[in-house]
């Protein structure tokens, strides 16, 4: 919610990104020093995935590459 409030409706938030050395995405949103702890607390960060039937969870990697 809080990315579509800044950009609108997208198919993927701008903000998440692939981090190589944690082999995992990442938020920008949440990483970031003004705005991080709001959107942590309005996403329920830390509390577990909300979607536990998605199957993406057990296959964690780069979707990028899946376009190449």
């Amino acid at each position: 919610m809080d990315s579509h409030r800044k950009y609108g409706y997208m198919r993927r938030c701008p903000d998440l990104f692939w981090d190589e050395g944690k082999h995992r995405y990442m938020c920008a949103m949440m990483l970031d020093p003004e705005v991080g702890e709001q959107v942590k607390k309005s996403q329920h960060a830390g509390i577990g995935c909300y979607a536990p039937l998605n199957s993406w969870r057990d296959d964690v990697r780069n979707r990028d590459d899946d376009k190449k």
